[in-house]
């Protein structure tokens, strides 16, 4: 297919920010209100209707909403990917506007401080991030009743413990795309491209020059975009494609850079701390939950929930598929007296084979505290992958051990209810058995990962573990930045989401202030 491209227009920008994803948003809007000139490149099309998408089911048509504009409508990412899914990752991974924030339940948690304090260093600790968390919140506040009539709807399910936190507001995704991008896009020296693709960035020596461009869709441009004198390039294209873009750049650990030819580049960082929630799922069921059928909202939705959520933003479709609810958190302490964290989300996703539309599952995510890392690396044909997953590998098999203690406390509170039926297990099953019988593969996860490109005052380059400095400024590099979930140094207590968030706003504050 030949793609009607545009060449680079020989302008220069101060900022170039690559990735429309949460860092890449915020990154915008900040060093934009600055006043400097800024590009925020895209590799894909929009999502949202008010950034031109268009993509929806036939009962959308005549609103302005798309299939990202409806929290209801988001598990149909699961069912249909194609022109979503980053094709050149294997994982699941957001390539449209606004990255992962446009297609992901919209989770929105607070960071507990131990996120901070036990993960990063000295200038990276919860009092020195206090501000920019307010920020965040204040700017896009957190909501459990998405729902603009304030009911949650089909929330049946018995103990209850907290609701699910969001970031949507008046019964849409809202989020990022309608407030920091929306800021951003008003001011004059802000411009968007979209279906553009940047292989990766121009270097002379430690100096970065711009970044090459090509097509990745129709109106995508094609050539060199430059920076202006004391210029910056962000990199906010995510754990795998900030990565891939270092890579091309000769940027990465030799053996990556063998890959894909560029084995003259002398900047070497490791990419072997990537982190990543792990989960494992229970199955129960009781005569009280009702499922709802999200599968079929998307083409074919109840006439009269679509009628509430076209006419006044409510009901159950203003809520993210498969009616993510309620939360509760545990903790558990290892041998090695590290504690290890455990988001328990619950949900219901129609009925099991041979059973009755009264299922609920369980997921235990284990974060904050786990010690199991993995890699993420490059294959020949440019795609990237998890070539080492980070699960149940840490010395001494605390992970494994944690897992197993927090599962089988919930399987024995859930079997205490009357008339409930554990599925998965198995009545009587062992949770041990269980847990080790599960398959440990990239099914196990809950794609939040992080820390691919580590932040810390031990430069990799001199034997340490970090490839950004405090400012996310690459070492080795004078204005080469990243700014993603690749700078959190491992997986949050909860959904990282709102954490990238707020690093994004205490950073991208840093790197304003920077020389040019």
């Amino acid at each position: 297919m030949t793609l009607l491209a545009a060449t680079v227009p020989d302008d220069t920008y101060d900022y170039i920010v690559v990735g429309s994803g949460p860092g890449g948003i915020v990154a915008a809007d900040k060093l934009s209100a600055s006043g400097k000139s800024v590009l925020l490149i895209e590799r894909e099309p929009p999502s949202s209707f008010r950034w031109g998408g268009r993509r929806r089911g036939a009962w959308l048509e005549n609103s302005n909403l798309t299939r990202f504009d409806v929290p209801g409508l988001y598990g149909q990412i699961w069912q249909d990917s194609a022109g979503i899914k980053c094709p050149d990752v294997v994982p699941m991974a957001g390539c449209v506007l606004g990255g992962g924030s446009a297609i992901n339940a919209g989770l929105w948690f607070k960071p507990q401080s131990l996120d901070w304090n036990t993960q990063f260093h000295d200038g990276w600790k919860a009092k020195d991030l206090s501000a920019a968390t307010d920020r965040v919140f204040q700017r896009v506040p957190l909501t459990d009743v998405p729902s603009s009539d304030g009911i949650l709807y089909n929330h049946a399910k018995r103990r209850a413990v907290s609701q699910s936190e969001y970031f949507f507001q008046h019964g849409e995704r809202g989020g990022l795309l309608e407030t920091y991008l929306a800021s951003a896009a008003a001011r004059d020296n802000f411009k968007l491209w979209t279906n553009t693709l940047v292989t990766r960035v121009e270097r002379r020596g430690d100096s970065i020059t711009g970044v090459q461009v090509e097509p990745a869709g129709e109106g995508g441009y094609h050539g060199t975009v430059k920076l202006a004198a004391g210029g910056r390039v962000i990199l906010s294209a995510g754990v795998f494609g900030s990565a891939k873009i270092l890579f091309r750049s000769g940027i990465g650990p030799k053996d990556q850079l063998e890959t894909v030819q560029k084995a003259e580049g002398d900047v070497l960082i490791d990419s072997t701390h990537l982190d990543d929630h792990l989960n494992t799922n229970i199955l129960f069921e009781h005569p009280d939950i009702v499922n709802y059928d999200f599968n079929s909202a998307y083409n074919n939705p109840i006439s009269d929930d679509a009628a509430a959520y076209l006419t006044n933003r409510s009901g159950i479709l203003t809520q993210a598929a498969p009616n993510i609810n309620p939360v509760f958190w545990d903790a558990v302490k290892g041998e090695d007296d590290i504690e290890r964290w455990f988001q328990w989300t619950s949900y219901v996703g129609g009925p099991q084979r041979g059973r009755a539309y009264n299922t609920s599952g369980m997921a235990a995510a284990l974060g904050l505290g786990k010690t199991s890392r993995g890699r993420v690396t490059i294959n020949s044909s440019l795609n990237m992958d998890v070539s080492v997953l980070p699960y149940f590998n840490d010395e001494g098999n605390h992970d494994f051990e944690a897992v197993v203690t927090t599962v089988g406390g919930v399987v024995r509170a859930i079997s205490s209810i009357p008339g409930a039926t554990m599925i998965n297990p198995a009545p009587g099953q062992d949770v041990r058995d269980y847990v080790q019988n599960l398959a440990v593969d990239i099914g196990r996860t809950a794609n939040h990962w992080v820390g691919t490109t580590r932040l810390g005052t031990d430069s990799a380059l001199e034997g340490g573990k970090s490839v950004v400095d405090l400012n996310a400024q690459v070492y080795g590099t004078r204005n080469l930045h990243i700014v993603d979930a690749g700078i959190l140094n491992g997986i949050f207590t909860a959904n990282p989401q709102a954490g990238i968030v707020v690093a994004a706003e205490k950073v991208v504050e840093d790197i304003v202030k920077l020389p040019g």
